[in-house]
Parts: structure tokens; sequence; C-alpha cells
């Protein structure tokens, strides 16, 4: 192995993410307009030899996990074969994926088979209604599909929520009891408050605290846990749950005070 890539407290970096498109079948108000976005033209997006490459490279400067995002992965044609192809590189011991899960439930068995280290699953409301007003699309089914084999395939899950203020409220309950008698993870992202004209706004009816605040009033025996390594949130047990729930400090934690 060649020098190892270390980050400025000279800790090793063992952990990278690959975006293999910028592409998305959902149009989710916090992210993208109604009428989408100038995408990448497909002939300058990198071919999965490319990416191959890139993780061979990495691994060999001590990475041992690749996330793979998008966009949505599964809208990049013969996805598949990016994965079956990444298995096959030595040194990499966990390959996981983020995905909105409309796309992902023909997939989930090959994702067993491959040996798929870890799912983060997009998923802001358990309601169509205000599922379908979030992102635009009428894909909650779909969605929840994958969910269900996700599960049943015993796959690690983690459920991936951006807490909003006056749009999924009033879904933050029905989604920590998913954890309830079910393996995974429901973390909340706190919003980017960004209004549309290159400001941030600081003010959030649901950050960090609120949101802990608000689990805890409701689950008074919450604790606090140990975060795995490269965890984005900080992750908390519920007496009785199967599962756990976690809050990402998106906002707070990279903008506040700046």
């Amino acid at each position: 192995m060649e020098v190892p890539l270390r980050d400025r407290q000279g800790r090793p970096i063992t952990y990278l993410r690959l975006a293999v498109t910028d592409r998305c079948n959902l149009r989710c108000f916090y992210c993208m307009p109604a009428q989408g976005i100038e995408y990448v033209e497909r002939a300058e997006l990198m071919t999965y030899e490319e990416m191959v490459r890139i993780v061979e490279f990495f691994c060999r400067l001590g990475v041992r996990k690749v996330r793979l995002t998008g966009g949505e992965p599964f809208l990049r044609r013969d996805f598949l074969q990016l994965l079956h192809r990444l298995t096959g590189v030595a040194e990499l011991e966990q390959i996981h994926l983020t995905t909105n899960g409309t796309l992902t439930a023909p997939h989930v068995p090959e994702l067993k088979k491959l040996g798929i280290a870890g799912v983060n699953l997009s998923l802001d409301s358990l309601d169509r209604r205000r599922f379908h007003a979030i992102t635009r699309r009428d894909a909650l089914p779909q969605v929840l599909e994958t969910l269900e084999l996700l599960l049943r395939h015993g796959i690690p899950t983690k459920i991936n929520a951006v807490a909003m203020a006056d749009r999924n409220e009033e879904d933050f309950l029905p989604l920590v009891e998913l954890a309830r008698h079910e393996p995974l993870g429901v973390r909340f992202i706190e919003e980017m408050p960004f209004n549309g004209t290159g400001r941030r706004e600081a003010r959030l009816k649901w950050n960090y605290q609120t949101l802990l605040d608000f689990l805890r009033s409701h689950y008074p025996g919450m604790e606090k846990i140990p975060d795995p390594p490269h965890s984005t949130s900080l992750n908390f047990r519920i007496p009785g749950f199967r599962g756990t729930v976690g809050v990402i400090p998106a906002f707070s934690r990279t903008f506040c005070g700046t």
C-alpha cells in the first residue's frame, strides 16, 4: 500500500463517497426546482471503468469503504454492473448505497447476493399525500416496497428524513416507530435553509436541539450510544426498540457562527 491518506488532524481516511450520476427522478422541493436542473452531459460522466480505477487507486491509499450516491444511482444504466466490478476490488471491504428507493425494489435480491453492507433510504414521509407534496412525485408505494424488501433480505438499512416545519412534522413519530420492531436506523436531517437568493436563513424550527427535545419528550428513556466510524449522525437508543434513532446536524454543524 502507498502512503495512506490522512486528514488535517492526522487521522487516516478510509471512506470514499462516489456520485455515479447527477440525475434524479424525484423533484424534492428542498433540493431541485419542479422543472429540474441542467444535467451534466452523459458523455462527460465518468465511465464505470474510470470509477473502478478511482476506487482501486484510493484503496491503495487506505480507503476500505465506498458509498455510491447520486442523484439516484439506479437511474444510471446497468448500475449493477458497477457493483459487480467493485466487489472484485481486493482491498475494498464495504460497499454502501444511498437511494430514494423508487427504482430499487427489483434489485434488492441481487444487492443481497453482492454483499452490499448497507443502504441509506431517503424517506421524508409515510403519508402518500405529504410524500407527493415534498417530492412532486407519487412514488411512496415503490419506496415502501423497497424498504420492506431490504428488511426482509437482512440488508442493514438507515432511513434519512429531512425535518421540515409545516411539511412532515406529523411523520416524525411514525418514522421513529419503524425502529421499534425493525433493526433499522431512523435519522432526522436538519433542513438546509437556503432561500433561493444565495443567502442562508439561520432560523430553523427543527434544528438539532429542538429535534432532540421533541424526541426526548416522547421517549424520555432515550440514551446516547457510540457513533460508528464516519457517522454523520448523533445516535440514540430507545428502550424496547430493535433499531436506533439519530439526528444529523447538517446546518448547525456546518454553518452556525459563520
